[in-house]
Order: C-alpha cells, then structure tokens, then sequence
C-alpha cells in the first residue's frame, strides 16, 4: 500500500468535481491497497463530493463500496480489478480496510520485525474496534440513507434495481414513508432474472434517475454497472449489495454501538450462519495484509 495526494484545482478534475478548500486548492487524498486506489477522506467529504455533482448534474458518476472481500476477489481476478480502476470513487466500506491502512502507516515509520509487527496489528486492530477512525467508512447501507435525505433536498429522483423478490419495492416504500420522497421521484425493478436486461435499461432510461443503486451483489453488480453504463441515462450509480435486506424489512440492521465497532458484518454472520464460508475470505485477507507486503 502506498498514500498519495493529488492537488486538484477549483476550475475541476478528472472526478468531475469541483471543490471549495483553504484558498484556491483542495486536496484529494487517496490510498491503495493491492492496486486498488481508495477515497482517503472523512465521509463527510464524500457527501460533500456527491452533493456537488447532483447539484451541477453529473452523469455517470460511479462510487463502489470496497470491502475486505472485494479486494480479495479482485486478487482473484483480474478483469473485476480492472473495473474497480474504472469508477470515479472506491470508498471504505470496512474496518478491515481502515485497519490495514493504519498499520502501513505505522510500519513505515519503523523497520518492524514478524513479531512487533504482530503486537502493532493488535493494537490497530483494538483502536479501530473502540471506534477510532470511523469517519473513514462509508458502507452502502448509511450511504443509501445519505443519498435519500439529498434526494428529498435538492428534488432529484432515486432508482433501487435489484434485491430478492420484492426488496426493491420495499426499499422505495421505507424511503418515501421515512424520507418523504415523493413516489413521482423513486421508482424500481427486481431486475435479472426476473426482469430482461433490455427491459431494465429501457426502464431505468424513461425515468431518468439522478442516482441510480444497484443491489445485485457484490461483483456481479460492478460487472452489471461496467457492462450497462455506456447505455444508461443516470447521474450518481453505486453498488449497494444486499442494502435492501435491511430497509424492506428482511434482515435486521446491527444495534447501532455494532456499527459504530464497525462489527456489522460480524452481527449478520450470527444472524445468518450460512454465510460462515463467505467470511472465510477474512483470515486469508489479514494473513496478506501481515506478510505479503
């Protein structure tokens, strides 16, 4: 991993955005883990970031939430790499993440040997759990919410594409019961298989949203998004995973002291013992973090 800092210039950048920062310059901060580059900043600076170009109208505007297990599929594959190097923003959707960072970080600082560096992964990790550097993770879920309450702000119209079933549907009806969105302003579609892709962007398209969420599932939704976006009129598009679940009603969210650890995921596995095998992914993901850099 490695951090770096790009000076971008308030007349605007490569993300489309302008910014207002100390005199005439703001800095985007950015990191990588395993050649993924990652929004380094607050989250408060990305609703900054998406706010601005709701406000000017930017089309296109791709955000993916990366996780632990998002890296380690792209380590797995190639091509889903390459399309994390295609959106306009990965943003940290994890403490696994932030615990990665913070480490490198530090070791940088000093030549460590296996076992200081052991004792540092702990203490990181023990930081991170008491909720230190949470305003670094931006997981799909609160986004979505973020993203409503914009929405019902500044009058510009949401698409929910995707979940089980009728989660969608759900999704939308929490929305405009609990954000007041107007249902003229929220529209959606189960999608695959259910629904011809043909069919879905013709319908995305007539509605014309200002954001556009995709609940397909981490991968296939990044595929789907690379795959459709040349064809889709949209401004904002982010994979949200299986967000649905919580807002149709279908899986409670984590207490909110769980989120705070940054431990939701950890809640859902109890909830879902199923997904045990999934999280497997987890101990490999340490395991590189300590010793393949």
């Amino acid at each position: 991993m490695k951090k770096k800092r790009l000076k971008k210039q308030l007349d605007g950048d490569n993300l489309g955005v302008n910014f207002v920062g100390v005199g005439d310059n703001f800095f985007l901060s950015y990191w990588k883990i395993f050649d993924i580059s990652l929004f380094g900043r607050p989250r408060v600076d990305l609703l900054n970031i998406i706010g601005i170009n709701l406000d000017s109208g930017t089309k296109k505007y791709w955000i993916a939430t990366v996780n632990p297990e998002f890296v380690m599929a792209a380590e797995k594959d190639r091509v889903f790499k390459d399309i994390l190097k295609k959106t306009s923003l990965n943003v940290v959707d994890g403490i696994g993440l932030i615990w990665a960072h913070e480490l490198d970080l530090r070791s940088q600082i000093s030549d460590l040997r296996s076992f200081k560096k052991l004792v540092m992964a702990f203490n990181v990790g023990m930081e991170v759990l008491r909720g230190k550097h949470k305003e670094q993770i931006s997981s799909g879920a609160d986004l979505i919410l973020e993203l409503s309450k914009m929405a019902k702000e500044k009058n510009k119209k949401i698409f929910l594409l995707g979940g089980w079933q009728d989660r969608a549907k759900k999704t939308a009806e929490f929305l405009m019961s609990n954000y007041l969105i107007s249902n003229k302003n929220i529209e959606w579609c189960v999608g695959e298989p259910e629904v011809e892709n043909e069919e879905v962007v013709k319908k995305i398209n007539k509605f014309k949203p200002d954001i556009l969420l995709v609940a397909y599932g981490m991968k296939r939704q990044e595929f789907w998004i690379n795959d459709n976006l040349e064809n889709l009129e949209v401004g904002l598009v982010m994979g949200v995973g299986r967000s649905f679940d919580y807002y149709s009603g279908e899986l409670k969210r984590a207490p909110g002291w769980v989120r705070r650890m940054g431990m939701e995921w950890f809640y859902s596995l109890i909830k879902e013992p199923k997904r045990f095998k999934r999280q497997l992914v987890l101990p490999k993901f340490i395991w590189k973090v300590l010793f393949s850099q």
